[in-house]
């Protein structure tokens, strides 16, 4: 059976811009959540952070993750022109397929499910409580705040929230929508802090919030 030195290897050949200590936290905090967590994550591009997710649920052997995005390159203004490069770069395929395929690379068939479609859309049918929410998708504030009213409530309370580029720097103009989050909706006292590493941000939901959605049956 691979190890999570493994998972982070072969993510890492994939295009993608979770690397480094900011991979090493996200593996180690999926693999650390209970049996039969279900993980989100939005916004998945080629697959590198769901290879992730989804190395550290297959050693754990128990929980899905679920992969949402348009697989069509759309995104926010400062992060087109790169999605729009790398798939120059790898023509030949539709991301869908490039995701798809670094998925059966590494194995994770059975534990990774993808969502074709922008955050609100899948979220508009979803119907289980999540312990991972893992916002990596448009990062525009507007982008960001909606894929974060879309999901947030569906987080367990005490499940773990972790928002990508949302440390503290200056930022390109519309491309701050995660540091925004982290500065407006999920503070004190509905989410608690836990660490930053790199550009991560990760915190817990309060297990008070009145805005937790639990109800109908699982998905995973």
């Amino acid at each position: 059976m691979k190890s999570l030195k493994a998972y982070l290897e072969l993510s890492a050949q994939i295009p993608g811009w979770t690397r480094g200590a900011e991979a090493e936290a996200l593996i180690q905090r999926c693999y650390d959540l209970p049996r039969g967590a279900i993980v989100v994550e939005v916004g998945t591009f080629f697959g590198s952070g769901a290879v992730l997710l989804g190395g550290a649920r297959k050693l754990k052997r128990s929980g899905r993750v679920h992969c949402i995005d348009p697989f069509d390159g759309s995104g926010d203004a400062v992060s087109v022109p790169h999605y729009h490069a790398i798939r120059l770069a790898f023509w030949g395929k539709t991301q869908f397929e490039h995701f798809s395929a670094h998925i059966q690379r590494a194995g994770l068939e059975r534990w990774v499910t993808a969502h074709t479609g922008t955050a609100e859309s899948v979220a508009a049918t979803w119907s289980t409580p999540i312990d991972l929410l893992f916002l990596d998708g448009d990062q525009s504030p507007r982008g960001a705040r909606l894929a974060f009213d879309a999901w947030a409530p569906w987080l367990k309370p005490g499940g773990l929230l972790a928002l990508h580029n949302s440390d503290p720097r200056l930022y390109e103009p519309e491309h701050d929508g995660h540091y925004q989050l982290t500065q407006t909706v999920a503070v004190e006292p509905a989410y608690h802090r836990i660490e930053l590493v790199g550009s991560t941000t990760y915190l817990t939901k309060a297990v008070d919030d009145p805005s937790t959605l639990v109800r109908g049956p699982r998905n995973g």
